[in-house]
C-alpha cells in the first residue's frame, strides 16, 4: 500500500511538472519565434541581404529610423537600405533585448542597439540607440509592422494641435 501511494505521488508530480511545462511552452515558443525573427533581421542586415531583410516586414510597415523621414511599405524600406548596403558594406548592428511582449496577434521587442562603423584607420566608430519593433501575426508568421529607433526629421511642434 505504501509503495502504491509513493507511486501515485510520483505520477502526480510528473503530471504536474509536465502540465506546467506544457502551459509555459506556448509563450516561450512564441518568444523564441520572435527572438528568431530579430536574429534573422540582424543576420540579414549584417550580411547586407536586402531580400531576406524585406521578407521580415509586412507590406503595411510604418518605419522611421536613422534620423530619416517616415517610410511606409516595403519598397520604401528597400530604397532606405539599398544605398546603406552598397555604401557601408562593413557596418554591422548589435542588439540587446530589454523587453518582449507576446499577444495573440501583436508582439513587440524593445532594446538597445549598437551600430559598428569601421574607419579607415582600423578604429570602430559606434552609435547607440533604442529600438521598438512591433510585429503582427500574419497567417502564422510574425511580420514587422512598426520599426522605430529615433526621432524623424519630418515632424515638428506645428504638427500638434493643443486645445
Amino acid at each position: 500500500m505504501k509503495q502504491s501511494v509513493q507511486n501515485l505521488a510520483v505520477a502526480a508530480m510528473l503530471l504536474l511538472a509536465s502540465a506546467g511545462s506544457a502551459f509555459a511552452t506556448p509563450a516561450n515558443a512564441e518568444e523564441n519565434a520572435l527572438r528568431g525573427k530579430m536574429q534573422q533581421w540582424l543576420s540579414a542586415y549584417n550580411s547586407k541581404d536586402i531580400d531576406a531583410l524585406l521578407s521580415l516586414y509586412s507590406d503595411k510597415i510604418y518605419f522611421a529610423n536613422n534620423g530619416g523621414d517616415l517610410k511606409l511599405g516595403t519598397e520604401a524600406i528597400r530604397r532606405n537600405f539599398a544605398p546603406q548596403f552598397s555604401n557601408n558594406a562593413n557596418v554591422t548592428i548589435d542588439f540587446s533585448e530589454e523587453l518582449i511582449t507576446i499577444g495573440e496577434t501583436l508582439a513587440h521587442i524593445g532594446g538597445k542597439y549598437r551600430v559598428n562603423i569601421p574607419q579607415d584607420d582600423g578604429e570602430i566608430q559606434r552609435a547607440y540607440g533604442r529600438v521598438l519593433l512591433i510585429f503582427e501575426n500574419e497567417n502564422g508568421q510574425w511580420k514587422l509592422i512598426v520599426d522605430f529607433d529615433n526621432i524623424g526629421n519630418d515632424i515638428s511642434a506645428a504638427d500638434f494641435k493643443f486645445n
